[in-house]
């Protein structure tokens, strides 16, 4: 895998290691990857106010946004020095964009709630509870459309989108960060989810409407191999970020005979094209996925596992004893980090790694460090590499 960067002895350790990670070779240590950071824990880390990650940073943008343009074109700025400056801190390998929310509210209703969409037309509330760092709809007006009709017309917005141009727009921010952090951090972030998330009322339409469904999932693949190849053309990391939260503890929160029939196509499609050219495609869902690694990873042939949820028995020795190649980006548990003490996490980071047998492995947690973790757990995890 991303065999297209030159990298050679003289390239920067980070990159040679993530590398040969990703080849499945043995390399000097373990790469160090972090998903996502919340704002507090890295201002914490930085001693400063920053944005880096999770609902705190959504709710920063958007309320940038707010502010208007020169607003959030200083954000912007802040935001690309903040994550290298909390990289850099913590001596990691992986630079990756986090998710954002770049989307300009129609109205801004208190310093924590905004408006999306017209006030006498169809709109969502969102809000942001500072104590946890959640930013989500707090209110949804009623919808004029039923949602199958909204998906059909869904459906055929994607059906006429310029997948070439859509995808090359998607991947600008990270080509950027590549051309100018690409010779100190394995830089990433592009991504294409392929999946139907978790509304109920999308999960009805699984069995109301399943060649509607199928479809939906078919057009995520063509785009996903669109940014694939958008992705070899820039020179960055052949890495991209999908799949899509399907799961729980207990198990995906639908039948793998519907993934089968609904899903698993669409993966097929895509994973047959990236990796023909090389793209090292993440699927990535927190729980329990014992009934599906077979269709992702066997049949579909995925070379990656992300989110690997350790609190969900996905432990990194119980998926390598089934699929040996599989690269796993993090397995240290969150809620551990949150709320564990320092030997815990150091205890869980050692056993991640000896269960990797020091190929094939990305050291860092299984999701975000959430809104509280200690700063002392942070650097617990990243010293066992």
């Amino acid at each position: 895998m991303c065999t297209h960067l030159a990298i050679t002895a003289n390239s920067h350790p980070r990159l040679r290691r993530c590398a040969a990670t990703l080849a499945g070779e043995q390399s000097d240590r373990a790469p160090l990857y972090l998903p996502a950071i919340s704002c507090g824990v890295a201002s914490a880390i930085l001693g400063r106010p920053v944005h880096t990650g999770t609902g705190s940073l959504h709710y920063a943008e958007v309320a940038a946004w707010a502010d208007g343009d020169a607003a959030h074109a200083e954000f912007e700025a802040h935001l690309i020095e903040d994550l290298v400056a909390v990289h850099r801190a913590l001596d990691l390998d992986v630079l990756r964009i986090p998710w954002r929310m770049n989307v300009r509210p129609d109205a801004r209703l208190d310093d924590f709630t905004f408006r999306f969409g017209p006030e006498n037309g169809e709109h969502t509330i969102w809000q942001y509870q500072p104590v946890t760092a959640d930013f989500s709809v707090s209110y949804q007006s009623p919808r004029t459309d039923p949602l199958e009709i909204r998906l059909r017309k869904e459906v055929t917005r994607l059906e006429s989108v310029d997948l070439a141009a859509a995808a090359r727009a998607e991947i600008v921010p990270v080509a950027e960060l590549w051309r100018k952090f690409g010779g100190e951090f394995f830089v990433i972030g592009a991504s294409a989810h392929i999946g139907v998330g978790l509304a109920p009322e999308t999960l009805e339409l699984m069995l109301a409407e399943p060649d509607l469904v199928r479809r939906w999932c078919l057009l995520q693949a063509d785009f996903a191999i669109a940014v694939g190849r958008a992705l070899v053309e820039t020179g960055c990391p052949l890495v991209m970020l999908g799949g899509g939260d399907l799961a729980g503890n207990n198990g995906p929160f639908y039948s793998p005979a519907m993934f089968r029939d609904l899903v698993l196509p669409a993966y097929a499609k895509a994973l047959a094209e990236l990796n023909r050219l090389g793209v090292h495609y993440v699927f990535r869902s927190d729980g329990n996925l014992w009934p599906l690694m077979d269709m992702i990873y066997g049949e579909a042939a995925c070379p990656g596992y992300g989110e690997t949820d350790r609190d969900a028995s996905m432990t990194v020795a119980a998926v390598r004893a089934r699929f040996p190649r599989l690269v796993i980006w993090g397995n240290v548990s969150s809620s551990l980090l949150a709320r564990g003490t320092p030997a815990q996490v150091r205890d869980q980071a050692q056993a991640a790694l000896a269960e990797s047998g020091g190929h094939g492995y990305f050291q860092g947690c299984s999701n975000a460090i959430i809104q509280g973790t200690p700063v002392e757990n942070v650097r617990a995890l990243f010293s066992v590499r």
